[in-house]
């Protein structure tokens, strides 16, 4: 018999309508195309809140705020907002509005525990209610899939849950990162987009965790001129700004070390990671770190942070430095700049890690889940 999975695509659909697609967008795509290739005993019926048209064919429900306090009212009993759930026998959600649904098995995914462990770098009005609701919310969840070991021990440490209720499944990454882009393709589309050097890039949401002014000011330290030779660009969008990354992007932009693409197309980020000198992705803290392994399959050499998960997705395909270190970020730097060998070493050793890292394996790990409840 056939189960019905209600798959939230709230972020995504958020994402489809023209705010960019974020890294939870982006793992609801891919899970939902592998979801579509394979016929199976699962049926996938995605749902979102609050959205005008959903591009990701969802099922359109109120507001979560409203879902929260119909759910409330009406414990026990099925409101409005969770009428829809009636017709499902497991209930995946993707981000943190987790439903409030009686009697139905909950798949949680918890990328990592931020709101717990790093309040910091929530935006000011919501980090101290924000850890709180959530905690108790996703306290509801018979089982949470996460994206790494270290997520994993994060979640079992601060959740307080069971390590047999929750699945680490690691990200995936698309085979059209792996299609080499023609030259001709590669060149047009960089002059669309102003850059005629060598460059480093930076891929990610502008906000503190990232640790770009970090990024920034290293790159700004390289000697005989090698920062305007090798500019940063930036390829990004505003989350929230700490007062200090905006002027230090603008700064660089003035001095002509640092472009500053913010969102930039999939097509766009390809010929980007493709033409690169190198990724520069010395976050403070990532679940797990995307932009890593599509810089690995698109052959970009890459420098990532020490800390959380990046040094278990990295391996030694990368290297690794000390993100609060600027010498140890301007070192890596130059490294790519003057070390040919360790360059082309290191994109032979990050294409092979990320031929490890597949979306069929995590849909095939998500279903095994699914099936379990």
């Amino acid at each position: 018999m056939t189960k019905k999975v209600g798959f939230g695509t709230t972020l995504l659909d958020k994402g489809l309508s023209g705010a960019g697609i974020d890294g939870i967008g982006q793992y609801c795509l891919e899970l939902l195309n592998q979801f579509k290739s394979e016929s199976d005993e699962l049926e996938i019926s995605p749902y979102s809140f609050s959205v005008v048209n959903s591009q990701s064919s969802a099922h359109v429900l109120p507001s979560y705020p409203v879902h929260l306090i119909e759910s409330i009212l009406n414990m026990g009993k099925y409101s409005t907002s969770q009428k829809f759930f009636e017709s499902v026998d497991v209930i995946h959600c993707t981000d943190q509005l987790i439903p409030i649904v009686p009697n139905k098995p909950l798949v949680a995914t918890v990328m990592d525990t931020i709101p717990l462990s790093h309040p910091e770098f929530i935006k000011t009005r919501s980090r101290f209610i924000k850890p709180l609701l959530w905690k108790k919310l996703t306290a509801r969840a018979n089982h949470i899939i996460t994206i790494s070991e270290f997520s994993k021990g994060e979640i079992i440490n601060l959740l307080g849950f069971p390590e047999e209720r929750v699945t680490s499944i690691p990200l995936g990454v698309d085979e059209r990162f792996f299609t080499s882009i023609p030259e001709q393709e590669i060149s047009k589309t960089l002059k669309k987009l102003n850059i005629f050097k060598p460059f480093f890039l930076f891929l990610g949401s502008i906000q503190p965790r990232k640790n770009l002014l970090n990024m920034i000011q290293a790159h700004s330290t390289l000697p005989n001129n090698l920062a305007t030779q090798f500019p940063l660009v930036i390829a990004g969008k505003v989350a929230w700004d700490d007062s200090q990354t905006l002027a230090a992007i603008q700064r660089g932009a003035l001095e002509n070390r640092c472009i500053w693409l913010n969102y930039v197309s999939d097509t766009e980020k390809r010929v980007l990671l493709q033409a690169t000198q190198g990724l520069v992705f010395a976050s403070l803290y990532e679940g797990f770190g995307l932009p890593i392994i599509e810089a690995f399959a698109s052959q970009a050499p890459v420098i990532t942070s020490s800390c959380t998960s990046m040094p278990e997705v990295a391996g030694n395909a990368a290297l690794i430095v000390d993100p609060l270190n600027i010498e140890s970020i301007a070192n890596a730097l130059i490294c790519l700049i003057v070390d040919t060998d360790k360059r082309e070493q290191l994109k032979v050793l990050g294409l092979e890690k990320a031929k490890k890292y597949t979306w069929e394996q995590v849909a095939r790990a998500t279903r095994a889940v699914y099936l379990e409840l």
